[in-house]
C-alpha cells in the first residue's frame, strides 16, 4: 500500500532540513576539533543557505525541463548522500564540501516540491503548502534538538550519519510511491515576466527576512547558552522549534486567507523582533520566552511565505520559477545572517552580538508585510 502523496511531501521536507539543522547544536564541539575561528564556524551555517539561494533557479529549470517528481527524488538522495560526504577525510576540507553540495541539493529540491504541490492539490493549496511546510519545519526541529542528545552518545561524526540515513531512505520511498507529475513546458521567458512581477519581490523580502531571523538565532543560541549547560540548551532549541511548529500549524489549520494578509505579517514581525531585542540583551534567563517569540514569527511568515509560490503563480509552468527567484532572492539575503553574526563576535567579543541581525530581520518581514497590494489576496481569493 503506498502513502498518501501529501505525506511523502511532508517526509521530504523534513529531510531538506534535518541534516542542516542538526549542524548548530554540534558546531562549539566540531569548531575545537577542526580548529575554526568562529568566523569560520559561522560560514558552516552560512554556505548550505547560501547555496539554497544560488541553486534555486537552476532548480527550478531543471524542474520545468526534467519532471519535478524525477528532480524531488534524486535531490533528496543527493541530501543524504552529500551529509555522509562530510566525514571523509580530510575532514576540514570534506566539511565544507559535503556542506556545500548538501545545500545545492535542497535548492534544487525546493523549487520542484512547490510545482508537485500545485499539480497534486490544486484546490487546497494553502493547506497543502503548510502540511510540506510542517515537515520543514519538523525537520528542523528534530536536527536541532535531538542532536544535543545524541552528541553526547554518538560524538558530533556519528550524528552526520544518523541523520544522512532518513533521506537515503526517503528519497527511494518517493521514487518509487511518489504519483507522477505532468510534464511541463520550458517557459524561457517566464523568468524574465516574474522578474518584473512585485509580487516576487515581496515574498522574496519576508523569505530572506524570516531565513536570517531562524538561522542566525539556531546557529548563535548554543553560544549564547553554553554557560548555561547543555539540557537548558535542548530545552531552548525545542522551544524554538515548537514555536515554529506552532505558527506553522496555524496556516495548516485555517481556512482563511493569511497568506498574503498585510496583517499577518506584520505580527509576525513583530513577533521575531521582540524576541531578538531580549536576546540581544543578553537576557539569558528569559531564553526559553524570547526564544519562543522568535520561532513564533519566523514559523508564520515562513508558512504564508512557502504558500505563496503555488498561489500566486498565474501557470503552472511558472510556479518553479517563482519559487526559485523568491528562493535565490531571499536565502541570498539569510546568507549574511550567521556569517555577519560570527564577524560580530570575533570583533565585538560580545555573544549576543549576533542577534543585533535578528532585531533588523523582525523589522524588515514587519515592513514588508506592510507592501502586500490587494492583487495578492485578489489572486489568493480566485483558488
Amino acid at each position: 500500500m503506498k502513502p498518501e502523496p501529501i505525506i511523502l511531501a511532508w517526509l521530504v521536507g523534513f529531510n531538506l532540513r534535518a541534516a542542516v539543522l542538526a549542524v548548530p547544536p554540534v558546531l562549539p564541539q566540531l569548531r575545537a576539533d577542526l580548529h575554526l575561528s568562529f568566523s569560520l564556524a559561522g560560514a558552516l551555517i552560512s554556505l548550505p543557505i547560501l547555496c539554497m539561494g544560488a541553486a534555486a533557479i537552476p532548480g527550478a529549470l531543471l524542474s520545468n525541463r526534467v519532471g519535478a517528481r524525477s528532480v524531488v527524488g534524486a535531490a533528496t538522495l543527493v541530501v543524504g548522500l552529500a551529509a555522509l560526504a562530510r566525514l571523509l577525510p580530510p575532514e576540514q576540507l570534506a566539511v565544507f564540501l559535503g556542506t556545500l553540495a548538501l545545500g545545492l541539493a535542497i535548492a534544487v529540491a525546493q523549487p520542484a516540491a512547490a510545482v508537485v504541490i500545485r499539480e497534486w492539490y490544486p484546490r487546497t493549496l494553502q493547506r497543502a503548502s503548510t502540511i510540506y511546510a510542517l515537515g520543514i519545519n519538523a525537520g528542523g526541529i528534530a536536527g536541532a534538538t535531538a542532536t544535543v542528545y545524541l552528541l553526547s552518545l554518538f560524538g558530533w561524526r556519528g550524528t552526520f550519519i544518523i541523520w544522512a540515513l532518513p533521506a537515503i531512505v526517503i528519497a527511494l520511498l518517493w521514487m518509487s510511491a511518489a504519483p507522477e507529475v505532468h510534464a511541463l513546458e520550458d517557459e524561457p521567458h517566464s523568468l524574465s515576466v516574474l522578474i518584473r512581477d512585485r509580487g516576487v519581490w515581496r515574498a522574496a523580502g519576508l523569505f530572506g527576512g524570516q531565513s536570517l531571523a531562524y538561522f542566525t538565532t539556531v546557529g548563535w543560541i548554543p553560544f549564547l547558552l553554553r554557560p548555561y549547560g547543555q539540557v537548558y540548551l535542548s530545552i531552548v532549541l525545542l522551544t524554538l522549534g515548537g514555536a515554529v511548529l506552532a505558527g506553522t500549524a496555524v496556516l495548516a489549520m485555517t481556512t482563511r486567507h493569511l497568506a498574503v494578509s498585510p496583517r499577518f505579517y506584520i505580527i509576525s514581525g513583530s513577533l521575531v523582533l521582540a524576541g531578538a531585542a531580549g536576546l540581544s540583551f543578553g537576557l539569558r534567563a528569559w531564553a526559553l520566552v524570547l526564544a519562543a517569540l522568535i520561532g513564533l514569527g519566523a514559523g508564520l511568515t515562513f508558512a504564508g511565505v512557502m504558500a505563496m509560490p503555488p498561489i500566486l503563480a498565474r501557470s503552472n509552468a511558472q510556479v518553479a520559477g517563482y519559487a526559485g527567484l523568491m528562493l535565490t532572492a531571499g536565502y541570498f539575503v539569510a546568507f549574511f545572517g550567521p556569517l555577519i553574526g560570527g564577524f560580530l563576535l570575533d570583533q565585538t567579543g560580545i555573544v549576543a552580538a549576533p542577534f543585533w541581525l535578528v532585531v533588523g530581520a523582525g523589522a524588515v518581514i514587519a515592513a514588508m508585510g506592510l507592501t502586500l497590494v490587494r492583487r495578492e489576496a485578489a489572486s489568493f481569493a480566485d483558488r
